[in-house]
């Protein structure tokens, strides 16, 4: 469901596919990580890296969904509906759109997959909106702890794809745009849908309106 945040997203994300790579703002990023690279930085981001695969996320998500339906919380089905929404997006659109990745830094093999959009980046950031929706929602995050998420983790991983030089910083705003539009379309689908009979009627929920 699209909602007009979602719509301004997309159109934003559709904005950043027009532009064509790389821009000299790219070359110059691309330039500055490789002055500032340095193997203990690269060491320690590959924690963050390796969750930021689809084989890692997803399944910590659907792991977080069901912890969340245990405890009584509402929305773990929605925080995994948008891992999993995010990366058939990047897969499709990466079908259609071909561009090939910045030169390869050392120890890092070669990639045939389009860099357009940073998957990294897409599928983190509608992963930190809807799971910062969601907790802030449930009062397991407080707003201001739910406000970073949603701000941190997606400019964290942003900086990262460009820090290792897996992607141009025109692939880092694509995967923020349309990781947004994947995140808020998310969010208003389920703020759209009604709850379940069951949740519905059950006391806790009925005092909580």
């Amino acid at each position: 469901m699209l909602d007009k945040k979602s719509l301004v997203a997309l159109g934003a994300f559709g904005l950043v596919a027009l532009i064509d790579e790389p821009t000299v703002l790219d070359r110059e990023l691309n330039a500055l990580a490789r002055r500032l690279y340095r193997p203990r930085i690269v060491r320690a981001q590959r924690p963050l890296e390796v969750f930021g695969l689809p084989g890692a996320h997803i399944p910590v998500s659907m792991l977080g969904a069901r912890v969340l339906r245990r405890r009584g919380h509402r929305g773990g089905g929605t925080i995994a509906a948008s891992a999993v929404a995010s990366w058939l997006a990047v897969r499709a659109l990466r079908s259609l759109v071909h561009r090939p990745r910045p030169p390869r830094p050392p120890g890092r093999g070669p990639k045939s997959e389009s860099t357009f959009p940073s998957g990294h980046t897409t599928e983190l950031t509608a992963l930190a909106i809807v799971a910062a929706h969601v907790l802030e929602r449930e009062q397991i995050l407080t707003r201001r702890q739910a406000r970073a998420l949603r701000i941190g983790l997606p400019l964290l991983i942003g900086v990262d794809r460009v820090y290792v030089r897996e992607h141009w910083f025109t692939d880092v705003l694509g995967g923020w745009a349309l990781g947004a539009a994947v995140g808020l379309s998310v969010v208003a689908a389920s703020a759209a849908s009604p709850p379940s009979p069951s949740r519905a009627s059950s006391p806790a929920f009925s005092s909580s309106q």
